[in-house]
Order: structure tokens, then C-alpha cells, then sequence
């Protein structure tokens, strides 16, 4: 089960022929990078055909992606080789991390040839959640994921962030001995403030610089109320990748899963000031970004979503 099913809910079938069919453009290159997609976004797809839907993403253009899953791949080594097959590159996957055998996300970042190893949502480093496979019954699954809902909407204690931090260190120092580094993305709940001060902010400083890097999800710190180049600027070095995510009009401080949550757009479509972004994020050490899209799908298909995000961000090259 990928992000998007615990998220937001399995979205339908998308029908993949017409837009297997669109024409390869140019690859584009904001900031001067190689422009990637996070799996997330077409996870439907993935589920459904994922040989098909690596096809599609590399006829649009897209070089680099970034794994939530497999897919119908099933395993990173499968993924990998309908990767290799299309010629794109996966220089980070979304795994998840069980502290006492970190090898089991390490063997699969590996396999993916990743050189980062990504925790889409960091506290679950601490929630000692079991995880979700299809042995599982409908009770087990659901309450799973009433609690990893929970986690993205709730203001992390001082007890909950020293944990965390601590196990992001751990996890950091073991990751750099397999070569690879680690890195925390977020939502908003890293934004709450923890004893006065936005926990990200105590996660940049209370963190090993060599071993934790971070991906700065764009879309969730503009609804939480942060600018992204803010902390780039802050904390040089520490912010290696970006997802580049868009939404429709939302309230400030809107919570993922919530009633008034913000409502996922396609890449220049909605209300984040992309322009703003790159320009404080250039010279300050990013290397990869990724569109991701979160839903609903209501205006357009995932995949051709996913062709808008491109055409918006090459245009901004």
C-alpha cells in the first residue's frame, strides 16, 4: 500500500493509451537540474501497470523519479529494471524504516541505486507501526492508518521530537555506512511549534549534518506558513531536494486529511508562487526536484497532470 492509499484514499483506474501516446519534448531543467516526478502522484497507475506508466512518464520527459511503493513491480529490483528499460534514474525512494533491521530499506534503496533514503513521514520512526501488507485484515489496515493520519495533523510533543530526532540520528549514521544518506521530508505538523519554536526548525539544528539531509516538501510549508528559501537560507547545505507541489486556494495552517484540507492542483495551476521558490532556492545546494501532486484528480488525469507539471516547469527554465 503506497502513500496515496493511507493519504488520501486508492483513487480509480486511469486509462493509460492516450496518454502513452503524447509526443517526448525536451527535458527540462529548472535551477539547472534534470526535472523528476515523485510515483506518488500516478500511484493509481503504478498499482494498475507500472511497466506502462514508467513508459508514459519517460515519453513526457522526465529523467529522475521518486519511489512511494512499487507498484505492480511489486520490489525494488522489479521497479528497477522498468526503470532501467526507460532510462530514468532513481536518486531517491520514500522506504520504510524499521529500526531494529534499517537493512530492509537500505537493501531496497540499493537495489533502486538510489544514493538517498528518503522518510516520507519522519515520526513514524517512533509510532512502532507494523507494516501495512495484504494479509492484514480491513480492522488492522484501518487502524494503521487512523494513526498515521493522526501523526500528519498533530503537533509533535517535546518528548515525541526528541525521539524522533534521536532516531533520525540513528537512522542518519547507519545509512552513511551503507553508503547512502538519509533524509526527512515533511508535511505541515513539522512546522507546529514544540516549546516555542517550529519543530523543523529544532530537527535542522539537533540533527548530524553529515548524515541527515532534508527534502522540503514546497506546497506543505507555504500551507503551513513557511517559505521554503527561509529555511534553505538558514540552515546552508541541509536541504538537498525539493517537491515541487501546488494547491488550490487554501486556510493557512490546513492539515493533511482534515476537513479544510487544501486541495491538490496541477504544477502552476494553483496558488504556490513557484517563481518565488527557485529564485531563493537557487545556489543553495539542491539536488533533485520532484513534481508531486496530491489529490483530487477531478480536472484531469494523473498522468496528465503529470504532463502539465513538466510543460509549467519548462517553461520556467
Amino acid at each position: 500500500m503506497n502513500r496515496r492509499q493511507f493519504i488520501q484514499g486508492a483513487t480509480g483506474a486511469i486509462a493509460i493509451g492516450a496518454a502513452a501516446a503524447l509526443p517526448e519534448p525536451a527535458s527540462a531543467n529548472p535551477m539547472g537540474l534534470t526535472l523528476g516526478i515523485q510515483l506518488y502522484t500516478v500511484g493509481s497507475d503504478l498499482d494498475k501497470d507500472a511497466s506502462a506508466t514508467v513508459h508514459t512518464l519517460a515519453q513526457i520527459g522526465y529523467k529522475e523519479v521518486e519511489t512511494a511503493g512499487f507498484g505492480s513491480a511489486k520490489t525494488a529490483a522489479g521497479l528497477r529494471k522498468i526503470l532501467d528499460a526507460n532510462g530514468l534514474k532513481c536518486p531517491s525512494a520514500h522506504l520504510t524504516f524499521d529500526l531494529k533491521n534499517l537493512n530492509a530499506a537500505f537493501d531496497d534503496a540499493h537495489a533502486l541505486g538510489c544514493s538517498y533514503a528518503t522518510a516520507s513521514v519522519p515520526r513514524m520512526l517512533i509510532m512502532g507501526l507494523p507494516a501495512i501488507t495484504g494479509s492484514m485484515s480491513e480492522a488492522e489496515r484501518n487502524a494503521v492508518i487512523g494513526k498515521i493520519m493522526a501523526a500528519l495533523s498533530t503537533p509533535l510533543s517535546s518528548d515525541e521530537l526528541k525521539r524522533m530526532i534521536d532516531a533520525m540520528n540513528l537512522v542518519g549514521a547507519a545509512a552513511r555506512k551503507q553508503g547512502l544518506t538519509f533524509a526527512s521530508h515533511n508535511h505541515t505538523f513539522e512546522f507546529e511549534p514544540t516549546d516555542g519554536k517550529p519543530a523543523i526548525y529544532r530537527m535542522l539544528e539537533q540533527t548530524d549534518p553529515k548524515n541527515v539531509k532534508f527534502e522540503v516538501d514546497c506546497g506543505w510549508a507555504e500551507v503551513a506558513g513557511h517559505h521554503p528559501g527561509d529555511l534553505a537560507a538558514a540552515y546552508p547545505d541541509r536541504i538537498k531536494m525539493l517537491h515541487i507541489k501546488d494547491f488550490l486556494r487554501f486556510e493557512k495552517g490546513a492539515k493533511p486529511g482534515a476537513a479544510n484540507a487544501p486541495k491538490g492542483s496541477e504544477i502552476g495551476q494553483g496558488v504556490v508562487d513557484y517563481k518565488k521558490i527557485f529564485a531563493g532556492m537557487k545556489g543553495k545546494g539542491i539536488e533533485h526536484i520532484f513534481v508531486e501532486q496530491e489529490g483530487p484528480f477531478t480536472r484531469m488525469t494523473p498522468l496528465e497532470s503529470a504532463k502539465v507539471g513538466f510543460e509549467y516547469l519548462k517553461a520556467l527554465s
